[in-house]
């Protein structure tokens, strides 16, 4: 009897044992495959965003979290990759902002803005790298001091992916516009403009 009641005890153990390390194996599937997101992304039709009032830093802190997904011709998705205006898309429409899918078509998109006043969130446009009379690039504005002017985009160049780059040269002879969608970053230009006393009104 007593060799029957161990036999069972030993079957229990043995099931516990491998119950416990199938659940540990598992687990662990699951955190390396969460691990391999930056944030927790959410799907955005479950989101709503006021978009009169979303910041481009809003915008510009999604997008940073997609740096270094692959560059992927006519593709939108970051478990599989971008091109330069599925990026885009994909970042506005995380925040229910519709603009173009193709590069070509945000000539015809929001407010032109110089290239000077554009704001981190503003959306930056070029010609194509083999066509300068073709638009063929998108990307959008991360940062601009006056003295450094970066942007952040999916480019099939040597980074091959969604990197922030620099605007040189050779990006300055592509350049074509900046495009503004974000309304939020109007008044936030409103709010930086110098203040104007009624001293200097009355010297006019």
């Amino acid at each position: 009897m007593t060799l029957i009641i161990l036999f069972f005890a030993g079957i229990i153990c043995c099931n516990t044992v491998y119950a416990r390390k199938k659940s540990t194996r598992a687990h662990k599937r699951r955190t390396v495959r969460v691990s391999h997101y930056k944030i927790n992304i959410q799907d955005f039709h479950s989101i709503n965003f006021d978009t009169d009032s979303i910041s481009g830093d809003s915008i510009v802190n999604f997008a940073q979290t997609l740096i270094g997904t692959r560059y992927r011709s006519a593709t939108s998705d970051p478990l599989v990759g971008f091109d330069c205006s599925g990026f885009v898309h994909y970042v506005f429409k995380y925040f229910n902002v519709e603009v173009p899918r193709s590069s070509g078509d945000f000539i015809d998109v929001g407010e032109k803005i110089k290239l000077e006043d554009a704001m981190p969130g503003d959306i930056i446009v070029f010609t194509s790298p083999t066509d300068k009379h073709r638009i063929g690039h998108v990307g959008i504005v991360f940062h601009n001091d006056g003295d450094s002017f970066t942007f952040i985009h999916s480019t099939s160049g040597k980074e091959h992916g969604v990197t922030i780059t620099a605007m040189d040269d050779t990006y300055r002879r592509r350049f074509v516009q900046v495009i503004r969608v974000l309304k939020h970053n109007n008044r936030q230009y409103a709010y930086t403009l110098p203040a104007v006393s009624f001293y200097s009104l009355a010297l006019l």
